[in-house]
């Protein structure tokens, strides 16, 4: 936690330097009143002389108030820095894992990236807007109150360095046992999120199944664990605050009957008494307000180590240092011995990919699910890194060049249509951000998008819900493959993204995108056959491997996997039905 306040907090310079000013004109006023209020008891109370007091009281009334205005100053301007502070993790937290490839995502989770960004920044954030004025106030208010106390009664003082030795040691027994709590209970929230996620996206499928109380109880149960993991983490600290106040009760009890004793004696003055108690006090308040702040430092402490393991985790994926710049790209692909696995598989997904896809043409990709046509297309963005073997575009290497240049050349429209809240024209424009309203049209015309959007309220500017949850799945995915079309790019991806097409629907898009795209580089992952059959080279993958390439005559005459992945879908004898 201290590396990720020294790396935040070095911006804020200025104003945590008026912080300690005001702080330490706040402990200085503080430290002052008492020898003030001796001095009223000493010279005007115990001699009766009120012109005195009031004059004393009014200079003691003056100091107050300058200690208040300190102490609002110091608060503002902590708070400025504290809520700079944690917008600067939260905004680098989302700016690293943006740039996250499949694999480092994977690495993590969604659910735990988004308790790291919001829990355990606010963790954070709590500690360090209450430690910012204490960790200047309290060595100074607690340590000016020891010397001044100290200066007072050298007995007391011994008996209250005893009390703060035993209550440092409370402090580090508490903490050493309640930070593993913590860690524990950050990773039920961790699970508690994944769940709530889940269940709100597949709320429909849940109902249709009548899984309402299965999922109900499951849910439970990990509510039910992360309630345990809280009362244990929290019963590790609870002790804490109740046996800090019986030593510090207990301590001032001591201290007020030895002090009594010595009043008696003459030892001490009963003011000198009375100044010394409240040094006493100051520094039991500094005591207290470190106790509070290691009693969150646990929870805080496992939450900064949470948010630093991902601002400090090396991407899977890194641009070279001398990049190789793509120019005047024409988009020509071509596999090299291309062979990709995941990390700790026994098997590779890929093996040993060999083929060209050409601009001005559309190169098809076919298989049985899970024979690795969507890792196919991610290995071209660089989502994910090969394994073996070499994708080279125009020539260059794709390691070589930056993963922005390389995704500046590439539109994709994916598998699963992913559209955001606002309207249809800035959902278009994801695909290119200064793209004209003739442009957008355009788009939506080939993906034949332009009629339903024509007949929502607003049109273009009509709103669309998250997810795109009030639009149909065809009608999703023709905004997805219109945001693809718009930015037309030297190599365009639509990923299985025409299966909740109908078939004459799915017909018209082809044909728009083979007359706009004539000069483009096309590949079209696709499960349907008929989406395909025209494509000017189809690659059949099976189990990880082209089993066949070649147009959709060649295939139905030589490729065994491409004939059974044609009967199955209601072809018989080589002759496709008529669409």
């Amino acid at each position: 936690m201290v590396s990720l306040l020294i790396r935040y907090l070095k911006d804020y310079r200025l104003q945590m330097i008026l912080v300690f000013v005001f702080v330490l004109s706040q402990a200085a006023a503080q430290l002052y009143l008492p020898t003030m209020m001796g001095d009223i008891i000493e010279n005007g109370v115990a001699q009766g002389d009120t012109p005195y007091i009031l004059k004393s009281g009014a200079m003691m009334l003056g100091v107050s108030l300058v200690a208040a205005v300190c102490m609002v100053a110091s608060s503002y301007y902590s708070a400025y820095v504290t809520a700079s502070f944690t917008s600067r993790i939260r905004a680098d937290v989302f700016d690293k894992v943006k740039d996250f490839s499949q694999t480092d995502f994977n690495r993590f989770g969604a659910a735990t990236l988004l308790t790291r960004s919001t829990t355990d920044a606010t963790q954070m954030q709590i500690v360090v807007i209450n430690g910012l004025r204490s960790l200047l106030l309290v060595p100074i208010t607690g340590v000016g109150a020891l010397v001044m106390a100290f200066r007072e009664n050298v007995t007391l003082t011994l008996l209250l360095l005893g009390s703060f030795l035993i209550t440092t040691i409370i402090i580090g027994l508490t903490t050493a046992r309640s930070m593993p709590l913590f860690k524990l209970m950050q990773l039920k929230v961790d699970r508690l999120n994944l769940l709530m996620k889940e269940k709100l996206t597949g709320v429909r499928a849940i109902r249709a199944f009548n899984r309402q109380e299965y999922e109900t109880e499951k849910f439970g149960q990990a509510n039910q664990e992360g309630m345990t993991a809280a009362v244990k983490a929290n019963y590790a600290v609870a002790f804490f605050a109740p046996l800090m106040q019986l030593m510090m009760n207990l301590t001032m009890v001591i201290i007020l009957w030895l002090g009594a004793q010595e009043v008696q004696q003459q030892i001490v003055s009963l003011g000198g008494l009375m100044v010394f108690i409240q040094y006493v006090l100051m520094f039991m308040s500094a005591l207290g307000l470190v106790s509070a702040l290691l009693m969150a430092y646990p929870q805080a402490a496992v939450s900064a180590a949470r948010v630093k393991e991902v601002l400090d985790f090396d991407f899977s994926i890194q641009d070279r240092e001398d990049p190789v710049a793509l120019k005047n790209t024409t988009g020509r692909i071509e596999f090299k011995d291309v062979s990709f696995g995941y990390s700790g598989a026994e098997i590779n997904v890929l093996e040993r990919l060999n083929f060209i896809a050409e601009p001005g043409k559309i190169t098809a990709i076919v298989g049985a699910t899970g024979s690795g046509k969507t890792t196919l297309v991610n290995l071209i963005m660089r989502l994910y890194e090969v394994s073996g073997g070499a994708i080279v575009i125009d020539g260059v290497d794709i390691r070589d060049c930056t993963q922005h240049d390389l995704r500046d050349i590439i539109a994709y429209a994916p598998q699963e249509s992913v559209l955001f809240s606002g309207t249809v024209q800035e959902n278009i424009r994801v695909g290119k951000a200064d793209a004209s309203e003739a442009e957008v049209t355009e788009a939506l015309s080939i993906a034949q998008a332009l009629d339903f959007v024509n007949e929502r309220e607003g049109g273009l500017n009509s709103t669309i819900s998250q997810g795109g949850k009030d639009l149909s799945g065809g009608q999703r995915q023709r905004l997805s493959i219109a945001r693809a079309t718009v930015k037309k790019a030297p190599i365009t991806i639509f990923d299985d993204c025409f299966s909740a097409l109908d078939f004459k629907t799915d017909s018209l898009v082809r044909k728009a995108i083979g007359e706009k795209f004539g000069d483009k580089t096309v590949l079209i992952v696709a499960q349907r056959i008929s989406t395909i059959k025209h494509a000017d080279r189809i690659l059949v993958l099976d189990n990880g491997a082209i089993v066949g390439q070649g147009k959709h005559e060649e295939l139905l005459r030589d490729c065994r996997v491409y004939q059974e992945i044609l009967k199955s879908q209601s072809y018989s004898d080589g002759k496709e039905e008529s669409l």
